[in-house]
């Protein structure tokens, strides 16, 4: 029997659409499940990375909301260039005349004359001294100026010597310049040999060691072995950058940034309701992408547990958001109560209050261990965090949506081998009414009666 190559053409029926029939009565209902669970967890994977996006992007400011010196932000400004200064964000506001009398510097020495850098000195040893730190260096019969000098600068325990040469008309001789500035800190050169004296014992002083020294508003000078002044003015600290000209001191002002603070708290309402905002979109009941996420469900029910819970633990007059004049509202947002009486202040004027006198309990209410940006931070970062419940389930999801594709090559696969069953089936079914036709058309051509001869 000749080969068949499409089923049908032996029997004359249609056994190809037949076949087209019954693989895509197997294959529709399968694909189309494929393609509804892709299209579900590609939703869910987008609305989870944006829930974690909104987590992430409120915890930015929590960050900020945890550290200590939050609200204990100053404008601390001097009126010239020689003096720098800072805050620690703990100092009273005031204002103060700054006269820089002179700067701290650090010894200068230059040794004898040579010749050349080629000259050798002597051998022996040197040693470096400033106050209370010592080190030392060998020199060999062979070394010249220009390998004494690498020595030096080499010197593991060197605290702060760099040694220089200069070739001058006269000849060429080392520099030694100490960074360490202070008057207890001169530097000095001695040797254990008379032969190193010239680089040594025998050095002239260029520039003495000294301190700095200033005065605040034309009082005694304060005297400091750096340019930098410590708590001379309690938690700020003042550095000198150059010599003031008599009569022209800097003038240093102190300020509390309230305005900083109170563009904190605005950050912090806007922030939270943006999540809030977020977080009701993802849960919608009808479009959104996360609806009736029980994960939704839950941070939007600790945040508002933690914001309207007082703060347990402090020891300032500040115990919950209310007592700055922030509430949650009936949709779960936050904002500044607008209600006032005579006993009770607008909720502007709570936080003005804080703001300006109670600094210090603002910054425990937020930033305590209990407090309102350490609980919702702890809260957030037990979702987004490398083990959070957010990145595992991003986790979990991605290989979901992985396995999808080995489900459509199983799928390919079964649907191949049920087709090559059908063909052969059908195949049988071809072969066999194609005989039955054979035979039939014989049976007709055999049994058919001769023509009457005229």
């Amino acid at each position: 029997m000749a080969n068949i190559t499409s089923l049908g053409i032996g029997s004359g029926l249609q056994l190809e659409s037949i076949v087209e029939a019954y693989i895509n009565a197997e294959a529709v209902p399968q694909e189309i499940r494929l393609q509804e669970k892709e299209e579900r967890l590609g939703l869910e994977l987008s609305g989870v990375g944006s829930f974690k996006s909104s987590l992430a992007s409120f915890n930015d400011i929590l960050k900020k909301l945890t550290e200590s010196d939050a609200f204990n932000k100053q404008i601390v400004s001097s009126s010239s260039s020689a003096i720098e200064v800072k805050s620690n964000g703990f100092a009273s506001n005031g204002s103060f005349n700054i006269d820089v009398n002179q700067l701290a510097t650090g010894t200068r020495l230059n040794s004898q004359t040579f010749t050349s850098s080629a000259d050798v000195v002597g051998s022996g040893s040197l040693t470096f001294a400033n106050g209370t730190d010592t080190f030392d260096v060998v020199i060999d019969a062979t070394d010249n100026l220009s390998v004494i000098r690498d020595k030096i600068n080499a010197q593991s325990e060197n605290f702060g010597v760099t040694a220089n040469i200069v070739n001058g008309g006269s000849g060429s001789f080392l520099v030694f310049d100490s960074q360490v500035t202070g008057l207890a800190n001169a530097l000095t050169i001695s040797t254990s040999d008379a032969s190193l004296d010239k680089i040594s014992t025998d050095n002239i002083p260029v520039s003495p060691a000294q301190d700095a020294k200033i005065s605040i508003d034309g009082g005694a000078l304060i005297s400091s072995s750096t340019n930098e002044f410590k708590n001379t003015i309690e938690d700020i600290t003042i550095t000198a950058k150059q010599v003031t000209t008599v009569g022209s001191p800097a003038a240093l002002s102190i300020a509390q940034d309230t305005e900083s603070g109170s563009d904190l708290i605005d950050e912090f309402i806007s922030g939270y309701n943006n999540l809030v905002d977020d977080l009701t979109g993802l849960g919608a009941p009808k479009q959104g992408r996360l609806a009736f996420d029980p994960n939704v469900r839950q941070v939007k029910r600790q945040l508002t547990d933690i914001a309207i819970q007082a703060v347990s633990g402090l020891s300032g007059s500040l115990g919950s958001l209310t007592d700055i004049g922030i509430e949650v509202n009936k949709d779960g947002r936050l904002e500044k109560s607008t209600f006032v009486s005579a006993n009770i202040p607008s909720g502007q004027e709570r936080l003005d209050n804080a703001l300006s006198h109670k600094l210090s309990d603002l910054g425990e209410l937020f930033a305590s261990p209990n407090g309102i940006a350490t609980k919702m931070a702890e809260m957030v970062d037990g979702y987004i965090a490398s083990d959070g419940v957010l990145t595992e389930r991003v986790t979990t999801l991605n290989k979901r949506v992985s396995g999808i594709k080995d489900e459509w090559t199983e799928l390919e696969t079964r649907l191949r081998s049920y087709e090559e069953t059908l063909r052969k089936q059908f195949s049988f079914l071809d072969a066999t009414v194609s005989q039955y036709n054979a035979t039939a058309s014989w049976l007709t051509s055999a049994l058919a009666l001769p023509k009457a001869k005229e």
